[in-house]
């Protein structure tokens, strides 16, 4: 029988060593061996948990060019290992977040977007390791609670991680030590959690930010930093660009793609004429952009703003060098139709999606950093009356709303790694 391994959690185990007696703890369902099966795969049959042996999932790259291989599961190897890095630290400890200080996120839900757009019909699973790829140091301690953090950071954007504890974590927990165990029980709960709310985290998205991506570095990196600022994009192969609709689609990113062919280029200069904001970049190098109706309203050293129709199209000179500072550009140009909004909350990334027929818009809060002990304001675009707080290891919570003209903010409590908040 096929493994359901978006919904399971599942567990690479890279050792000899019997895993068996971590699985129910831990909130095992799968134990993916990519090297080896035998004696501790039975172990762990005997236990309840399913076994994936070395060739159902085949590992790809974000480069990965040419037919996709064989096998049933496809999972993405590349990858960050999640946290945050503070520029400076509050008295508690806690890492600084204020107007001018920003935590440094590395973040991976990105690439479970990507991988829906890019590898249409096979789940967003991700399977990076805790090495030097993933920007683990030699001799680098990593914290036990971080395996917990990038399951919630992949399930939290619609996909699944595989889960690799690295050596140290996974001698520890053989070793029995308490430190360890009590992580892997915390996360454990997390994991039940989870696959209990599993129908609010598979919704699509719900934004105003259309992102077009294709297989390589550079429009990865632009979509990445997207959702480091909480642009909460929807990423779009660049090869199917969607229909214009500038009431769903207002802000539509074509930067960091290769020129598009005539008739996806006349597509996406239909989006401009219906009303919304294309960005293009190597505007002096291309000109598929350029066309009758097109008038210069604004010219800067490195971008230029023209209107064409009821829309208009931002045009960057030079190839995206900061995507960073790109995607705060588009955010600026969304302004007020910005899909969500965070205040003082450097260390928390945000996404929209929609909530299916049992409720509004979902907005999920991922923290990166230390526990959140006060409240974080958050905006989303809508007018909502009522919102429902739902956090692991908390009871629920109805909180209160605010209307800002077409948006609605709440003031988000405390929580440890993940908040969803439910708007009716």
């Amino acid at each position: 029988m096929r493994v359901d391994l978006l919904n399971q959690i599942v567990l690479r185990w890279d050792s000899d060593s019997d895993c068996s007696g971590l699985l129910a703890s831990g909130g095992i369902g799968a134990v993916w061996f990519p090297s080896r099966e035998g004696r501790v795969a039975a172990a762990c049959r005997a236990a309840g948990a399913d076994t994936i042996d070395a060739d159902t999932i085949r590992l790809v790259g974000r480069d990965h060019a040419g037919p996709l291989p064989p096998g049933d599961f496809l999972a993405v190897k590349a990858g960050v290992w999640p946290g945050a890095k503070a520029g400076a630290r509050d008295a508690d400890g806690s890492i600084a977040s204020g107007a001018t200080q920003r935590a440094w996120i590395d973040a991976n839900g990105y690439l479970v977007a990507w991988t829906k757009a890019l590898f249409a019909g096979r789940a967003p699973l991700l399977a990076y390791l805790p090495d030097s790829d993933a920007g683990i140091g030699q001799g680098q301690v990593i914290p036990y609670d971080s395996l917990e953090l990038a399951l919630i950071d992949a399930w939290a954007a619609g996909g699944n991680y595989l889960l690799a504890p690295d050596a140290a974590y996974r001698n520890a927990l053989l070793g029995g030590d308490p430190a360890a165990a009590a992580a892997w029980s915390q996360l454990g709960r997390t994991a039940r959690w989870l696959k209990e709310h599993q129908d609010l985290l598979r919704q699509p998205p719900l934004s105003t930010i259309t992102v077009l991506v294709e297989r390589g570095d550079t429009s990865a990196e632009i979509a990445a930093l997207m959702f480091r600022q909480s642009g909460s994009p929807d990423l779009v192969p660049a090869e199917r660009v969607p229909l214009p609709d500038a009431s769903r689609r207002p802000i539509v990113v074509a930067a960091g793609i290769h020129p598009p062919s005539p008739d996806l280029g006349k597509l996406l200069l239909a989006h401009a004429n219906a009303g919304a904001s294309l960005v293009v970049d190597c505007g002096d190098a291309s000109s598929w952009w350029k066309g009758p109706g097109l008038k210069a309203v604004r010219q800067f050293q490195d971008r230029a703003f023209y209107t064409l129709g009821a829309g208009r199209i931002l045009v960057y000179r030079e190839p995206i060098a900061d995507p960073g500072d790109f995607a705060l550009d588009v955010l600026d140009l969304a302004s007020a139709r910005r899909p969500v909004r965070l205040w003082d909350a450097s260390a928390v990334i945000a996404m929209v999606s929609k909530g299916g027929a049992r409720a509004g818009p979902i907005l999920r809060l991922v923290n990166y950093g230390s526990p959140i002990r006060g409240d974080i304001m958050a905006q989303v675009r809508g007018v909502y009356n009522s919102a429902d707080l739902l956090r692991p290891d908390l009871p629920p919570v109805r909180l209160r709303t605010w209307r800002r003209g077409e948006n609605t903010d709440v003031a988000v409590p405390g929580f440890r790694r993940l908040a969803l908040v439910v708007f009716t």
